[in-house]
């Protein structure tokens, strides 16, 4: 009993050391600032009504893009203005949110507070997710991870804690599955994630039909439900007025090469050195996963090869995103290498309770060893890039702003040419937000040509262009 407890607070410690050195190198996202994807998403949030986001996170399976992220963009936006510290804050509290319900689950399922600690390492701080860290536009995800994993670790503890939940707890577990969905569609995948958890650690008594009609309409049904609300949202956002299917980026091209391509794709992001896999070998991973599991006979190791395979689905069939894309479905392999680990450890050591801790702390502090340099270094470059990047923006305002200090309500200005020749709104989105005047009419002198619109620029309140890399005030009223 006594071990136990000096267990347990071993495990603690070990795990307030890794979210200090976690907090440590990704602090660097506070002294983050915008970025493209951020001006856009505040922009588009701002001009929506409120009435309109609120029915939208309701309404789940509405076309509105990410109500969740509008939730975040403009709440923020409307209390702080536009500074960039308040949503960073935000953002890393999340985060900080996320490392420990990746603790919780990977500990529920494999039963190994050390296995939970290799999974903090290895996957919880990831160099593969820097644009989680230090670039607010990736906040869907961020959300996606909270309500999810959240969703689960508390149906999980429902479940561990009676014989099966009520319909208050699925209730509540259902709400942050609305939540998450409303955050990214990556969700989808919750309602599998909870079907797999019963189905491995609570299979039917046997496979007879009337069997496992009684499974579904017990240990399935929130498994069910939300494979109910996955097809009402698939559908509204396949067919609903702002569809993202019909934006090319999103639009999705079915094959199993595919498939395979996209999971090799995110695996290579979550290793630690640069790596090439082939379709062939990532199925014939999963096939040996599944092997190594059976032989283990550990439900976690099932669990997680079951959720690597399906996790990833959402992704699969559209071009590959950055690392931060695969941060909901990278728990799956959290929980199988530290299911596996601890395995392998238990195996070894057999019934020796003090050699078995011994090497797992001797194990955990070579990884530490192992990887903390390359971790802050990676992280450390991945920060500069950020910054360097986001700087554009911060240059933009502060010129624009030394050129037209306040200008009047409902004023209009003209862009005559693009800054750095860049083809895109950024410096639209900056203007009026940085100002915050929904009136205020920011038109570029490029889209007028586009389309063949004579402008005269002795019509606007203020007239800008673009020379020798900064910005110039032609003329004003």
């Amino acid at each position: 009993m006594r071990a136990d407890k000096l267990g347990r607070t071993l495990t603690l410690a070990a795990g307030v050391g890794l979210f200090t050195w976690f907090v440590f190198v990704i602090r660097g996202g506070l002294a983050s600032w915008f970025d493209a994807d951020d001006l856009m998403n505040i922009h588009i949030y701002w001009t929506r009504p409120w009435p309109a986001l609120l029915k939208a996170n309701l309404a789940f399976w509405s076309s509105f893009y990410r109500p969740a992220g509008g939730l975040f963009y403009k709440s923020i936006y409307a209390l702080w203005g536009f500074h960039p510290l308040p949503f960073h804050v935000v953002v890393l509290v999340l985060l900080s949110v996320n490392f420990a319900l990746l603790a919780v689950v990977v500990w529920q399922l494999t039963g190994s507070r050390w296995g939970a600690l290799v999974a903090l390492w290895l996957v919880g701080i990831n160099p593969s997710f820097a644009a989680a860290y230090f670039d607010t536009g990736t906040i869907y995800d961020v959300l996606a991870f909270t309500f999810f994993w959240g969703g689960f670790a508390l149906y999980v503890r429902l479940r561990q804690a009676r014989r099966l939940p009520g319909w208050g707890g699925l209730a509540l577990v259902f709400c942050l599955f609305v939540a998450a969905l409303d955050a990214k569609e990556i969700s989808v995948s919750l309602p599998v994630a909870v079907g797999l958890y019963e189905l491995v650690w609570h299979p039917p008594a046997n496979w007879k039909l009337a069997e496992l009609w009684r499974w579904i309409r017990q240990n399935g049904r929130f498994a069910a439900i939300g494979a109910l609300a996955d097809i009402a949202y698939v559908i509204g956002k396949r067919y609903g007025p702002d569809s993202l299917w019909l934006v090319g980026p999103y639009q999705p091209h079915y094959s199993v090469a595919a498939y395979f391509q996209s999971l090799s794709h995110y695996l290579c992001q979550l290793i630690y050195k640069h790596v090439t896999i082939s379709s062939w070998q990532i199925a014939g991973l999963l096939v040996a996963m599944l092997a190594v599991a059976a032989i283990a006979r550990r439900r976690c190791l099932l669990w997680g090869v079951g959720f690597i395979a399906v996790g990833v689905l959402p992704l699969a069939f559209i071009p590959g995103r950055g690392g931060f894309a695969y941060l909901v479905p990278s728990v799956g392999w959290a929980v199988y290498v530290g299911g596996l680990l601890d395995w392998l450890l238990e195996s070894l050591t057999g019934r020796r309770a003090w050699l078995r801790s011994a090497v797992q702390v001797l194990l955990l502090a070579a990884l530490v060893v192992a990887l903390a340099h390359w971790q802050r270094k990676s992280l450390r470059s991945e920060a500069a890039a950020a910054h360097a990047e986001q700087a554009r923006y911060r240059s933009y305002i502060d010129q624009i702003h030394a050129l037209i200090p306040a200008p009047r309500k409902g004023a209009h200005i003209l862009l005559l040419s693009d800054a750095e020749g860049r083809d895109d709104y950024d410096v639209f989105f900056v203007m009026r937000l940085y100002y915050g005047d929904p009136k205020l009419e920011v038109q570029r002198m490029r889209v007028w040509r586009d389309h063949n619109v004579h402008v005269d620029p002795r019509g606007y309140d203020y007239v800008l262009d673009w020379v020798d890399n900064r910005f110039v005030l032609v003329t004003y009223k």
